[in-house]
């Protein structure tokens, strides 16, 4: 049996239990009357009825106990005037059960509108009794008879019903809210591995999808050259970066296959390789980068890593579909760390909706920050901009959401490493905290095969 929320218990259906309970009584009703067990009742002599006239409306009130927990209204209203106008005139003793029944299951297996009401009932008629007793002039002995019955028949299935209905509620709803418990852990674990996938699609995208496209970008190329040296030196280009997102790869997926916590792979993703990436595809492409982008003391570690996932995310995009000119800017302020990527839209579709871009705004979220892209305003339509500006401390762990899993927070190692001198027209960096530029003279890059092969590691 089971009860909601309101306290309206669900009928159960007629069983062999009730059915046993019903002859129960009736045995006890036909052996009480055999025996001669009875009182005179409260009127007594003459308006006393026969006793097969009180085995007659006891049994028609033990044929109401069949519906005693489905339909205990009728126990009420068969059984309780029955079993009083017995015991009033009658006087068999089985009356005093079959009243405490008809007391006893409307608290217990009623709805809670029935449960009040029979104890009003029940109250009011002890209190009828003992004031009718008291009216009629009865001696003291029958009124303190009339109270003691009033009191122990009426009273004790009243007190017991309620006791046992309300420990039965209590149960319920614990049980009830075992359950809820369960289906909100289920709901917690499933977010967690939808947030987890969401991590793990992030992860793949940012550290292959950059390796592909080099690939993808040297071998079109090589194809198009016709300079054996360059044409070697584009393949060579390209069997590295394939090399490397094997390497990224098989890492990843060690540490999902590991059941060690907090493990995190090692990728090939630095800002000289994110320049690089950058110039194979404009090699008079403007980078600038702060310096103290890589000082732990100014920019925390998590908000290196989540802005360097960004750049890199933006670089593969500006790599896959832009075109030259391409610009690249990071500013590292007292609070704020800003990066801006541009260049020229191919042309003016609709945005995409994949990965990518939602992959921004979550890895700039994760740290406190915002991060935008799209196209420029209508004088600028045709360049695309990435827009990132980050704290150069992440929130506290303390602040984050209590229910979101551990597991979203876990990102790639990809601590930046310290811009290096390289070779050709790539990112020179100094110690100082000045911002250092590389510049070139603007021109399209497809107009010299040449130098997009000088601007090849």
């Amino acid at each position: 049996m089971s009860a909601d929320p309101f306290g309206t218990p669900e009928r159960p259906r007629l069983t062999r239990h009730d059915a046993l309970a019903a002859a129960g009584y009736a045995g006890a009703v036909v052996l009480l009357a055999a025996t001669g067990a009875s009182n005179s009742g409260f009127v007594g002599g003459a308006l006393r009825w026969p006793t097969w006239v009180s085995v007659v409306m006891l049994l028609i009130a033990c044929v109401s106990l069949l519906w005693r927990r489905s339909r205990p209204g009728i126990t009420l209203l068969v059984a309780g005037p029955l079993a009083i106008a017995e015991i009033v005139v009658g006087g068999q003793i089985s009356a005093y059960l079959l009243l405490f029944e008809a007391i006893f299951d409307p608290v217990l297996h009623g709805t809670k509108r029935l449960a009040h009401l029979t104890t009003a009932l029940a109250i009011g008629l002890g209190v009828v009794s003992v004031l009718a007793a008291l009216v009629l002039g009865a001696p003291g002995p029958i009124v303190l008879v009339v109270l003691l019955v009033a009191a122990l028949v009426l009273s004790t299935p009243l007190l017991w019903g309620w006791e046992v209905r309300h420990h039965r509620d209590a149960r319920l709803g614990a049980e009830s809210l075992a359950d809820l418990e369960h289906e909100l852990a289920a709901a917690r674990a499933t977010q967690a591995v939808e947030t987890e996938r969401l991590t793990i699609a992030h992860d793949l995208h940012d550290v292959i999808a950059g390796h592909l496209s080099a690939v993808s970008l040297h071998t079109n190329l090589a194809a198009s050259l016709e300079q054996p040296e360059a044409r070697d030196r584009s393949l060579v280009t390209a069997r590295e970066s394939a090399h490397a997102a094997l390497r990224d790869l098989r890492s990843m997926i060690g540490v999902l296959s590991t059941a060690e916590s907090g493990t995190q792979p090692t990728v090939t993703l630095d800002w000289p390789s994110l320049t690089t990436r950058l110039r194979g595809r404009d090699p008079q492409a403007r980078v600038q980068i702060d310096p103290a982008v890589t000082d732990p003391s100014r920019v925390e570690p998590s908000v290196q890593a989540a802005l360097l996932r960004i750049a890199a995310e933006a670089s593969t995009n500006a790599v896959r579909h832009g075109l030259a000119p391409i610009s690249l800017r990071i500013d590292v302020g007292a609070d704020e760390v800003t990066l801006e990527l541009r260049n020229r839209r191919a042309e003016r579709s609709v945005p995409g909706t994949g990965v990518g871009r939602g992959a921004l705004a979550y890895r700039a979220t994760a740290v406190g920050g915002s991060a935008t892209s799209g196209p420029g305003p209508d004088a600028e339509a045709d360049v695309w901009r990435v827009l990132a500006q980050l704290p150069v401390r992440a929130p506290s762990v303390v602040d984050a959401p209590e229910d979101r899993p551990a597991s979203a927070h876990r990102a790639p190692s990809t601590t930046p490493a310290p811009p290096t001198t390289t070779t050709g027209p790539a990112v020179t960096t100094t110690p100082t905290t000045e911002t250092t530029e590389t510049t070139a003279e603007e021109g399209d890059p497809r107009a010299s095969s040449h130098a997009a092969q000088e601007a090849t590691p």
